[in-house]
């Protein structure tokens, strides 16, 4: 129990996992997550950035419609805090959805918390091995 708690001392990691969970609870309803806080990519505006994000859910839904059929049980797999090149640090969730996706869901980290910036579906040989590093946390 005391190392259940400990792992779980890091607030921005806990608002990141509250944050994953929500998405992935709506993961088949794109649009409760059109409005979900997200990173907006830069030089595009802002109806295009919406019709990509549209896009990209519907997309997403159907992947995991195709591939779960109901099923819709995912589990935090690991947690990983990286720093970026510019020095910026992250915290990356791995969850498994219905045991055929793996979600690694990026969140940058900003004065009040932190913000999705990235949700990369994938198979588990698809991961980015660098990513994964342990050695390379932060803390």
């Amino acid at each position: 129990m005391l190392c259940l708690f400990s792992c779980e001392s890091d607030p921005l990691v806990r608002k990141a996992k509250k944050d994953a969970e929500t998405f992935l609870k709506n993961v088949r309803t794109p649009e409760r997550l059109i409005n979900h806080p997200m990173l907006e990519p830069e030089g595009i505006s802002a109806s295009i950035a919406f019709q990509n994000r549209k896009r990209n859910l519907e997309s997403l839904k159907a992947s995991v419609n195709e591939l779960c059929g109901k099923s819709s049980n995912f589990s935090l797999e690991n947690t990983f805090k990286k720093v970026g090149d510019d020095g910026e640090k992250f915290i990356y969730l791995e969850y498994e959805y219905c045991k055929e996706i793996t979600f690694v869901m990026g969140y940058a980290l900003r004065r009040d918390g932190v913000i999705l910036h990235s949700i990369w579906p994938m198979n588990k040989e698809d991961r980015p091995v660098e990513l994964f590093q342990k050695q390379v946390d932060w803390n």
